[in-house]
């Protein structure tokens, strides 16, 4: 399924995601879109008085026909869509990112620009953190040798600063047609600031990404000092770890993780945990699931 080794680019992955409801859209693609058209699957007859192309009269009905009609074939309408990457660089998502043999967050946005490619759909990305990232935001394309360049514009992008400002307000540049939109962000920001950020994506299919790091969840030591820093402010802390604390500590992840997931269906689809690295398989397998 992977075609790139470890480190050398990015890994080539067909994904099976797929738009929740019809497209909207008259350029030729794989997705199920409003009226008919001559790409799809068959639908049914009907007179040519409605269709008047004789490409597509069936002799066969049309003999069949008690009333003497001519029948033609109507097909179900295909389209293609435009798949965007909506990625969050604040400060709190370069935790974990730097040092590793490959950077998840670009080895996930260009598997989903290759995918988007393959399925002769378009791809574009936006990206901010407190502040607007313009020379990462790219318009619904289908260029070649897109995934290699989202790819090498992600690898190392670590994000700085505190909140999301930046990043709702470039979410005006979407397009107005019905796009399906993957937002990758670690959501460590008042369940308000989530709400607000999916609610300006109504008009599009949300499919939420959760960047995740096992080192504050699963590996925290029973006992001992643990240096911590706010990496969206830099402030550091010292804190005692013991047994009381780091299950507190557990029960609190797990109650916002819970927390976020009712906003997520709220808005869209269940979330992708994308821990510590990229896995295309788990990820596969989550949008045969129904979750992109």
């Amino acid at each position: 399924m992977t075609e790139a080794a470890a480190g050398s680019g990015p890994q080539r992955i067909d994904l099976p995601y797929r738009l929740f409801g019809r497209a909207r859209g008259v350029a030729p693609g794989l997705h199920r879109a409003v009226g008919t058209g001559l790409n799809g699957a068959f639908l049914r007859h009907g007179s040519i008085l409605e269709v008047p192309d004789a490409r597509r009269i069936d002799v066969r009905a049309s003999i069949t026909d008690p009333f003497g009609g001519l029948k033609v074939r109507r097909f179900e309408n295909r389209a293609r869509i435009d798949v965007f990457v909506v990625l969050d660089l604040s400060g709190s998502m370069a935790f974990g990112r730097a040092g590793g043999d490959r950077d998840p967050i670009a080895d996930l946005c260009s598997a989903i620009a290759h995918a988007a490619i393959r399925s002769q759909d378009r791809f574009g990305m936006l990206a901010a953190g407190p502040k607007p990232r313009q020379d990462l935001a790219m318009r619904a394309t289908r260029r070649a040798g897109l995934p290699d360049e989202i790819w090498r514009r992600t690898s190392g992008e670590i994000g700085d600063g505190r909140g999301v400002a930046g990043l709702i307000e470039m979410l005006d540049e979407l397009p107005q047609r019905r796009a399906l939109v993957f937002v990758v962000s670690d959501f460590l920001m008042p369940i308000a600031d989530v709400e607000e950020l999916l609610s300006r994506l109504w008009r599009h299919d949300v499919a939420p990404i959760v960047v995740r790091s096992s080192a504050v969840e699963t590996r925290l030591p029973r006992f001992g000092l643990v240096e911590t820093r706010d990496l969206e402010t830099g402030r550091r802390r010292v804190i005692l770890m013991r047994r009381s604390l780091r299950e507190a500590w557990l029960v609190h992840a797990r109650e916002r993780r819970a927390a976020l997931d009712r906003v997520f269906r709220r808005y869209g689809r269940p979330a992708f945990d994308l821990v510590d690295r990229f896995d295309p398989d788990a990820f596969v397998d989550h949008l045969l699931s129904g979750g992109g």
